[in-house]
């Protein structure tokens, strides 16, 4: 059986703001395991970028994954994990939504 952990749901591709990270600390969501994240576009117009972002402390963050040209409504992507991750909009569209799940 497949886990998830979610990084947001239904997040405005129109305001730019890091979402709350999520403590990765279970197997198999544990640092240094990898994970495949999913990233569901819905309505995205413009040209948005989203990142999926890591870190060891909560203070320092690294982007593992950024999406920038929006041409599917699904994407995935296998990244290393961190003890903290975090879905970011850094760069805002005109309208739609991101939902971002890491899954085992």
């Amino acid at each position: 059986m497949s886990k998830l952990t979610i990084l947001g749901e239904a997040v405005s591709l129109t305001t730019a703001a890091a979402q709350t990270a999520v403590a990765l600390d279970d197997t198999p969501f544990a640092p240094g395991f990898n994970g495949v994240v999913v990233f569901s576009l819905t309505g995205a117009t413009g040209t948005p970028t989203v990142k999926v972002q890591g870190s060891a402390d909560g203070t320092t963050w690294d982007d593992l994954l950024t999406v920038s040209a929006i041409t599917a409504s699904l994407k995935l992507a296998e990244v290393t994990l961190y003890a903290q991750m975090r879905l970011n909009v850094t760069v805002v569209g005109t309208a739609g939504t991101v939902s971002a799940y890491i899954i085992e």
